[in-house]
């Protein structure tokens, strides 16, 4: 009978190919090893896989780091998401979350990102990814919770002058009909001494002169934008810190900042896009935009200050 298959080039062959998948497979899972334990949440190697997965169907540059740097990405992603859901569970239970509008509005951006116009299309390329929806939303409800347990938290310590931004406004003639409005990435780090910036800054650089900006952010940044490379989208010039302008000013499009030293670490910016808009006036308009932005940027920093207290409270064995 096994004479028959090899003067059969076609059944030798289709039986050859299932018999070496089943051997992969087969090794596959004998190769399943648990890298980490965080309290009782368990990370394997195989977890960390899909996080890679995850991670480049966000963001396509991450495919030019080598296997090495990619699955540490992944592996630092996935730690920090275990850390976040056993504290979320401490106040919510995740399962019943239920704002599926939210959660679409959040999918939308994703794969506007990507240039990609529905959630059908978007729905077929994640599976090229071997990714599914259902996971993209898994992840995007950690995340909508772990920013209610910030708001939670933290909303009595955000403060806002808003006597302040209305000067700045006037000052700043920010109620004029020509805006600029930058198209802007980041990479935000932490250093423990000026030592360690140094050390720190050379390898960036170099990062960042070898593989770009974008999959530099998806190396060393720590703020959430990391898993998009970094992108922090459009932001209009009167949104932004003076200092922040001042270094953006001074710079071509292409061009990134030097660090700037921000509450949570230090930043460091690229300019995408620059353009100059003219747009309808409306001082109220700009007050909220202003309001919203730095709004935002204090619970970043409250949410960065949390995650640091939270994971040193965590107990991680390899």
């Amino acid at each position: 009978m096994i004479l028959k298959y090899f003067n059969n080039p076609i059944l030798f062959f289709l039986v050859m190919t299932i018999f070496i998948m089943f051997q992969s497979t087969t090794k596959a899972l004998d190769q399943v090893k648990i890298i980490h334990k965080i309290n009782n949440e368990i990370i394997t190697n195989i977890d960390i896989y899909d996080e890679y997965k995850y991670l480049v169907a966000l963001n396509n540059q991450l495919k030019k780091i080598d296997d090495n740097e990619s699955f540490k990405i992944a592996e630092e992603s996935l730690v920090r998401e275990k850390i976040k859901v056993n504290e979320i569970k401490k106040y919510f239970v995740i399962e019943n979350f239920d704002n599926d509008e939210l959660i679409d509005t959040i999918i939308e951006s994703f794969y506007k990102k990507l240039g990609i116009n529905n959630q059908s299309e978007y729905k077929k390329y994640l599976d090229e990814y071997d990714v599914s929806l259902n996971e993209v939303k898994k992840k995007i409800k950690i995340e909508i919770l772990w920013n209610q347990l910030i708001g939670k938290k933290f909303a009595s310590q955000i403060s806002i002058d808003e006597n302040k931004l209305k000067k700045k406004i006037k000052e700043n003639k920010l109620n004029v009909s020509d805006v600029v409005e930058y198209d802007l990435s980041e990479i935000v780090f932490q250093a423990k001494n000026q030592k360690e910036l140094e050390n720190l800054l050379i390898e960036i650089k170099s990062n960042i002169e070898s593989l770009g900006f974008n999959t530099t952010a998806n190396k060393f940044s720590i703020s959430n934008s990391a898993k998009f490379g970094g992108e922090i989208g459009k932001i209009k010039e009167n949104q932004l810190t003076e200092q922040i302008k001042l270094e953006l000013n001074n710079l071509e499009i292409g061009q990134y900042t030097k660090p700037i030293k921000i509450s949570s670490g230090f930043m460091i910016i690229l300019i995408n896009d620059k353009l100059n808009t003219k747009v309808q006036v409306d001082e109220k308009k700009i007050l909220k935009e202003m309001i919203e932005f730095e709004t935002n940027n204090q619970y970043e920093r409250f949410s960065q200050i949390y995650y640091n207290k939270i994971k040193l409270e965590t107990q991680i064995n390899d």
